[in-house]
């Protein structure tokens, strides 16, 4: 703000998600249509903006290959962890690796799973007990690992605490079940980006069946890149 102060329309400044500050201190402010924030110069995504790009999938679709068994279809669950929103406990968390087991291990998918910097340590430690030794765990954040799991799931689960982690699975294209846990408080803003992301057909909540769907690969970062670059 001080710089585009000093020197004016010289420089042009972005400011990522709600300021809380007056908007007009920036040429333009990039947030997610679900923080319903609005100005002339806010610039909204569906979902959050992230690094991903399907070249860096692409990439690393080989990284885990010595461990993935080729006639088995992938799923990949992406775990976040506890926030002020949602409580990671043992009853949460054996719900959501029960139904994976019966509803893709019993039907010939093979698993990985794939931490986040906000897993608990002993939610990885319950994974590698509880999934049999055909199963990839994966113990430390890693992002080749990540990447590559992306590319090679048929599926993908994600936890519910991370609007990110969701956006950046749906650049896939591909079906991504939420799993989801009871809300410790209110939470608007969640509601709203799954009713969005919903009505959009990337995501159906991780129940007792498994579907097949697909919607257009969603890569909201170039929409933001090309509009300001316009």
């Amino acid at each position: 703000i001080a710089l585009k102060k000093k020197f004016g329309k010289d420089i042009l400044n972005i400011h990522i998600q709600d300021p809380k500050v007056k908007l007009s201190n920036f040429d333009f402010i990039v947030a997610p249509e679900h923080d319903g924030l609005k100005g002339e110069n806010v610039l909204t995504s569906k979902g959050a903006i992230h690094y991903l790009t399907n070249d860096e999938l692409d990439n690393n679709e080989s990284y885990l290959q010595s461990s993935i068994n080729s006639q088995k279809k992938i799923v990949t669950l992406i775990i976040g962890g506890p926030t002020k929103y949602y409580n990671y406990t043992d009853k949460i968390i054996d719900d959501i690796f029960l139904k994976i087991k019966q509803n893709f291990l019993y039907n010939s998918y093979q698993l990985i799973v794939v931490p986040s910097m906000r897993t608990p340590q002993k939610i990885i430690d319950k994974a590698k007990n509880y999934f049999d030794k055909n199963q990839i765990i994966i113990t430390t954040v890693d992002k080749k690992a990540y990447l590559c799991s992306l590319k090679k799931a048929d599926h993908i689960i994600v936890t519910c605490d991370s609007t990110s982690m969701i956006s950046e699975a749906a650049i896939t294209g591909k079906p991504i079940y939420i799993a989801q846990m009871a809300s410790i408080k209110k939470n608007k803003r969640f509601k709203s980006f799954f009713n969005l992301f919903t009505s959009l057909n990337i995501i159906r909540e991780l129940g007792t069946q498994v579907e097949n769907w697909t919607y257009p690969k969603l890569d909201e970062t170039k929409k933001i890149a090309d509009q300001i670059k316009e």
